[in-house]
């Protein structure tokens, strides 16, 4: 097994140079462009707003984690390459977890070296400026540690929301059909419903809203972490102080709550898949169709939370408009030309032709129904 896991990693070092040479260099660039002077003169001075520039290379590390899992699981996409290794004489998953986990630990490994470089080009800038008397803010040093282990912890998280659903498909195309639309899905998701619950309180929210995805990993870790880092501890004042009141409280916190527990429950449920899941046989390899039905139940919510997101922000401003009916026309004709590529067959049998219209259908009416109640709510507040 060790021999196979070395020959695994020397075929996939050539990837592991480059996103680490991409995060080194993300790092080092935005560590290079913070400002710690204040700008201006007179009454109209300007101070840029301090930031901890970590939203650059913790956004590269989570998008890398998205799409790493491709690179450990391109023996499902061939017959010849699923014999081969299931020649590998180990039982119990034993050298796909190895596969799966080498790539995880060294990707995490480069985040640490890119994030160690981050925090030590700002440290010797931000000293230096202190040194010349330029300095306008200091940034709270102590806190890119918990930064540091909470950005492990979530990319990790992602690594495997991104497996358990890469995992569904045989094929690369379905794979990334599976990503693409389970990561919309779960950005979604949280802020289709909340849109119906609180109508009068969620402008943009729908379109606009980080959920439980790459999306929102980025935002919260970025925005919160930034915060405590030019901040220190009083970035829970402010914080506090920005959702402490007005009417989009019961939605901030609701969702909040729900984003973070869908995105570790979806995580767990990958990582257990990950390690009690059995591959399908070799005869599947290389196929569109599967063994289980999670491919089409996975092809389907997306499709259907997507529409009712996106047709749910247009009926807020064209309920009358002609662009509402030829939204929907584009969303039916991307809908079957992507389900038929799915399957590879455009020639869509009765049940799975009445699945599609039928979702579309939903879609259509429950955006009927948000506009309709956005229109109340419009009325009872002008009055």
């Amino acid at each position: 097994m060790k021999r196979y896991l070395k020959l695994s990693i020397i075929r996939k070092l050539p990837l592991f140079v480059v996103l680490s040479v991409l995060l080194l260099a993300v790092a080092f660039t935005s560590a290079t462009n913070v400002e710690f002077r204040v700008e201006g003169v007179g009454e109209y001075r300007y101070t840029p707003y301090p930031t901890s520039a970590i939203g650059g290379v913790i956004g590269v590390f989570f998008v890398i984690m998205m799409f790493l899992p491709f690179f450990s699981m391109n023996y499902r996409y061939s017959l010849a390459k699923s014999d081969l290794y299931r020649q590998v004489a180990f039982k119990d998953n034993r050298v796909r977890i190895g596969e799966h986990l080498s790539s995880l630990i060294i990707m995490c490994a480069a985040f640490t070296v890119a994030f160690s470089l981050l925090v030590s080009v700002l440290a010797i800038r931000n000293y230096g400026n202190f040194e010349t008397g330029e300095v306008a803010f200091y940034l709270y040093y102590e806190w890119y540690i918990p930064t540091y282990f909470v950005a492990i912890i979530v990319g990790a998280a992602q690594y495997f929301i991104s497996y358990l659903l890469i995992s569904r498909s045989n094929t690369f195309i379905n794979s990334l059909l599976m990503l693409i639309l389970g990561e919309l899905a779960l950005n979604f998701l949280v802020y289709v419903f909340a849109c119906f619950i609180l109508a009068d309180l969620t402008e943009g929210t729908v379109i606009f809203g980080a959920g439980p995805s790459v999306v929102g990993a980025i935002h919260y870790v970025d925005y919160y972490f930034n915060l405590f880092i030019t901040e220190g501890a009083k970035a829970m004042k402010s914080i506090i102080a920005e959702h402490s009141s007005g009417d989009e409280r019961p939605l901030y916190i609701t969702s909040f709550i729900l984003v973070l527990v869908q995105f570790f429950a979806v995580a767990s449920l990958g990582l257990v898949a990950f390690i009690k899941e059995k591959d399908p046989s070799s005869e599947w390899a290389g196929k569109p169709d599967t063994d289980k039905p999670y491919q089409e139940i996975i092809f389907h919510i997306g499709f259907a939370v997507i529409g009712l997101s996106i047709g749910s922000a247009m009926m807020e401003s064209i309920l009358h408009s002609i662009f509402a009916i030829l939204y929907f026309t584009i969303y039916i004709v991307c809908y079957y030309t992507l389900y038929g590529l799915l399957h590879r067959n455009f020639k869509l049998k009765g049940y799975q032709a009445a699945i599609i219209f039928g979702i579309a259908g939903f879609d259509v009416l429950f955006s009927l129904i948000y506009a309709i109640i956005l229109f109340y709510v419009s009325l009872a507040h002008g009055m």
